[in-house]
């Protein structure tokens, strides 16, 4: 079995249940690489070779040494049995989503990817931490901090959810991005990339962990009609310049 997985759920956040509930330091014990946030929605995480990287509101990335920190959402993987090797000259967003879209044979397959190259645009985002009682990300995306970069080198870490997965998984690709230098960072909006090389991984099985001990997962009602369109919003309609 190839395995990827996930401490809470997209639809969580979406809702504003941005409380940590589980410490770093248990995340690792599930894989090496991987995308998350932080407690209070702080910033975005980013898992690479068992090293966690925290990038924030003000564009700071730092590695995290305090693994007793919590998370509300975090998904983490080793490399799967089942790959598709990513070569590409030149890489963009949308190409990205065609070489998805050409491998019908994983349609329905969650799947990860960690891809090097030198970039020459990107654009990410930062949700800045939140105060309770917490807004809705929707309105949270209204106010984020958005940065541009030039001819920056590093590796896009991310997920694909096929929309069977639509309220776990973000449907499409959710990727975040950190610099060879570790110095930059974020969720990633857009991106023209050149020299790319890396893994598609793509795994027969989800585990999801659920934050049984948290009120307020446990009185949540999930908004089901209205939750596709509101990550759309969130993950989608904000990737263009």
């Amino acid at each position: 079995m190839s395995t990827i997985y996930q401490h809470g759920t997209l639809e969580l956040i979406m809702s504003g249940l941005y409380d940590g509930t589980a410490p770093l330091s248990s995340i690792l014990n599930h894989g090496s690489s991987g995308i998350g946030t932080m407690d209070e929605l702080d910033g975005e995480v980013t898992i690479i070779e068992n090293s966690v990287y925290q990038t924030k509101a003000n564009g700071v990335t730092k590695e995290i040494t305090d693994l007793s920190l919590e998370t509300p959402f975090t998904s983490i993987h080793s490399q799967s049995e089942l790959y598709y090797f990513l070569q590409e000259k030149f890489l963009t967003f949308d190409s990205l989503n065609n070489i998805s879209k050409q491998h019908q044979s994983w349609a329905n397959l969650p799947a990860s990817i960690q891809m090097n190259a030198s970039f020459s645009k990107l654009k990410v985002r930062v949700a800045p931490k939140q105060i309770k009682p917490y807004p809705p990300f929707v309105d949270v995306t209204l106010k984020q901090p958005v940065f541009n970069y030039e001819n920056v080198s590093g590796t896009l870490i991310g997920d694909f959810g096929p929309d069977l997965y639509s309220g776990i998984m973000a449907s499409g690709w959710h990727l975040h991005f950190l610099s060879d230098d570790r110095t930059i960072g974020g969720h990633v909006l857009d991106f023209n990339a050149s020299d790319a090389f890396g893994r598609i991984d793509l795994f027969n099985e989800l585990n999801i962990a659920l934050p049984t001990d948290n009120p307020d997962f446990n009185n949540h009602e999930a908004d089901i009609l209205n939750i596709r369109e509101a990550i759309d919003v969130a993950e989608r309609l904000t990737t263009k310049t």
